[in-house]
């Protein structure tokens, strides 16, 4: 890759839910070479949403192969995590139907002590009337905007960043229209997923309600620049950009799809379709920090491609023992993912030189998982 090494900021940047991963510029060699891989800074903390029984985040340092919990900090229904570009702030999106007596969902911005992990609320931000439900997020490069994807409300938000880390009003709004032919998931737009192209002044962004994935400038507001029509009832939900932005993944939750694009960071556009696999794929997504390996995730199985030229050769499918896999961060030294499922994270090692991934390894009992974010 371009650069030699990775910071503690460049990986925060990418760390918050597994699509995100796809947007760093990662070291291209770090899975081969011990003396590379010495210099990449693994993460300290490990952060959980859940939803259920004890709801909030649940904070866990890393030392070694030792994973200690440090805090569970109250949350609303958290359902998606991420962190600012500079470390020192940690976003958490509400996934509730009304905020201060409003039809609206929420995000809390914490203060986060980068030596021990601790979190400390900053504020609470309301969405845009009728932004109910939300479900995921996104922090831009430069960490002066947020964008999130509203699956009640079929809606994106825009909201700017301040300079202490807290967030202000919603200042862009796009609603968005369409249906789908599977009439319990598809009788609206449902936006799920977003992840910021190499330019920073885009998102792409996935629908699973109407069928299609959107390019959207954040540059005034919110506007759609290019659209990208999916297989009528494909449903697509979770997105991966390679390393080197010109390749789009994106896995469907209804057909349990995958498909590879040619994406044009230049013009903005979703061009060529690579690949399309049929199967079940449309759990999760990950990319190796390499770029030479794609991660999936459907029906308790993780499956190892490797990726030539945009097309995919699956390597291995292993079943990690949970059937709700929602999240995969392959590690910045490519040679461990953490995967989550509604019992937890586990930690599979990854072996870059023959595309093996071993048995899993429960690192953190959490039930309820919902989301997660390494950094």
């Amino acid at each position: 890759m371009k650069r030699d090494s990775l910071s503690r900021r460049s990986f925060v940047r990418m760390a918050g839910f597994a699509s995100l991963v796809g947007q760093a510029a990662w070291l291209r060699n770090a899975a081969g070479s011990s003396s590379q891989a010495a210099e990449v800074q693994r993460p300290k903390f490990v952060f959980v949403g859940a939803a259920r029984r004890v709801e909030g985040v649940h904070v866990y340092a890393i030392t070694g192969e030792r994973w200690r919990l440090l805090q569970i900090v109250p949350s609303a229904a958290p359902v998606s995590l991420a962190a600012h570009p500079s470390g020192r702030t940690l976003y958490v999106l509400n996934e509730v139907s009304e905020f201060e007596g409003l039809p609206c969902g929420s995000v809390e911005a914490y203060g986060l002590d980068q030596d021990t992990g601790q979190l400390d609320l900053l504020g609470r931000q309301g969405l845009s009337l009728s932004a109910t439900m939300p479900r995921h997020m996104a922090i831009a490069p430069d960490g002066k905007s947020l964008v999130v994807a509203v699956h009640g409300g079929g809606a994106y938000n825009l909201l700017a960043v301040l300079e202490d880390g807290r967030l202000g009003r919603v200042r862009g709004i796009l609603k968005e229209t369409g249906s789908g032919p599977v009439a319990k998931h598809q009788e609206t737009a449902h936006p799920q997923s977003i992840v910021f192209d190499s330019t920073g002044r885009r998102v792409i962004a996935a629908d699973l309600g109407s069928d299609q994935m959107s390019v959207i400038s954040i540059e005034d507001g919110l506007e759609v620049t290019a659209r990208h029509a999916m297989p009528a009832g494909s449903g697509p939900r979770h997105l991966a950009l390679h390393p080197d932005g010109d390749l789009l993944y994106v896995a469907n939750a209804l057909d349990g799809s995958l498909a590879g694009f040619e994406y044009d960071s230049v013009t903005g556009r979703i061009a060529e379709r690579r690949l399309q696999m049929r199967g079940s794929f449309g759990g999760a997504l990950g990319l190796h920090p390499t770029g030479e390996f794609l991660f999936s995730a459907a029906r308790g199985e993780i499956t190892a491609w490797r990726i030539e030229a945009g097309a995919l050769e699956q390597l291995q499918s292993r079943k990690t023992g949970a059937e709700d896999i929602s999240g995969i961060i392959p590690l910045p030294d490519g040679r461990e993912i953490l995967v989550l499922t509604g019992e937890g994270v586990a930690r599979m090692k990854f072996n870059g030189v023959c595309g093996r991934l071993d048995q899993p390894e429960i690192m953190a009992s959490v039930r309820g998982a919902r989301c997660f974010a390494a950094i």
